[in-house]
């Protein structure tokens, strides 16, 4: 098995090409990713556990799988791109949903 890797902000990026599609209840796994999981440091990544798997989305160009782990972190999910090709994870990224999509923090408010 090879070390953890956290990917930056770019190389999370660039496992992206649209649309992502959902294949969750369809896709068979490229590898077993838990020993991968298993491996890392939650103190580090500041969780303070893992759970089951959430979602997994594909690119368009089906390159990466990148495959959604629920955390005991209120709105954050570890995220584990699988490169498909290769067969290999090729790292991990922490995904604040709240950080990401509500930067301001502030409640949404529906449109009038």
């Amino acid at each position: 098995m090879e070390a953890s890797r956290l990917l930056t902000v770019g190389e999370f990026q660039a496992c992206f090409s649209q649309p992502m599609r959902d294949v969750t209840h369809d896709a068979e796994p490229a590898l077993d990713i838990w020993p991968y999981v298993d491996s890392l440091d939650l103190d580090a990544l500041g969780v303070p556990s893992l759970n089951d798997v959430h979602y997994v989305y594909r690119d368009a160009h089906e390159r990466f799988d990148q495959v959604l782990i629920g955390s005991g972190r209120f709105n954050t999910l570890l995220v584990v791109v699988v490169d498909l090709h290769l067969r290999v994870v090729l790292g991990h990224r922490l995904l604040d949903l709240d950080e990401t999509y509500n930067p301001t923090g502030t409640h949404l408010r529906p449109a009038h």
